[in-house]
């Protein structure tokens, strides 16, 4: 079937080509006014205070195992779902509204490889506001599980582990993608189906037509 044909085939189904493309610009419509998500990491790095080393940190290692337990705390009662790579953003997980804390896991599928001692904190939500207080509330209780796990093992006053400051320093982005983009993708696609549309409905009817004509005239 050339394009002449479907030319035909959408002058003479214009019921189906309307209601076809109004819808597709009703999706186009409404694919525009869709709002941002906005969304903040902050990559927590541990370091040791002072010369002398924490306990914790036994000669010959890093902090990777602390920051694995300090996860772990921080998850205690949520369901992480682990992903096929730490550059993965909240975003990319589907979620538009709430928190999520990690280790950066350079394994592949059958193996984990933690290279460095970071908490991945990450919030999302529907404007700036809920996003900061989110990301303040996770830190501030990163803060404290820390603090409060060296208390509990009797680590001294110092030198103990903490954080770099620099580092639970973030800024709030919005991911809007691209709404106009996205709306000329789906006029197309809904103009192409509206388009199939009228050629599958004048069909049926050449062939209901011809399926009546070969059985002839009814017998009184």
């Amino acid at each position: 079937m050339g394009a002449w044909d479907v030319a035909v085939a959408a002058r003479r189904q214009l019921v189906v080509l309307l209601v076809g493309l109004l819808v597709a610009g009703w999706a186009a419509h409404a694919v525009t006014q869709e709002q941002p998500v906005y969304w903040a990491r902050v990559r927590a790095v541990l370091v040791a205070d002072g010369a002398l080393r924490n306990w914790l940190l036994q000669p010959g290692e890093s902090a990777i195992p602390l920051a694995g337990l300090l996860e772990r705390r921080m998850n205690a009662e949520v369901d992480a779902v682990p992903t096929n790579s730490p550059d993965i953003t909240i975003i990319d997980r589907g979620i538009t509204h709430g928190t999520v804390v990690f280790l950066p896991d350079r394994g592949g599928q059958w193996a984990h490889n933690f290279t460095e001692p970071i908490v991945v904190l990450e919030a999302a939500g529907p404007d700036e506001t809920s996003v900061h207080e989110q990301m303040d509330g996770l830190i501030r209780r990163l803060r404290g599980e820390l603090t409060t796990l060296q208390r509990d093992l009797l680590v001294a006053s110092s030198p103990r582990v903490g954080f770099s400051d620099s580092t639970l320093e973030y800024t709030v982005q919005a991911a809007a993608g691209r709404p106009k983009v996205a709306a000329l993708g789906v006029l197309f696609v809904g103009g192409t189906l509206t388009l199939l549309a009228c050629v599958c409905v004048e069909r049926l009817r050449g062939s209901a037509g011809n399926f009546t004509a070969s059985r002839g005239p009814v017998p009184s």
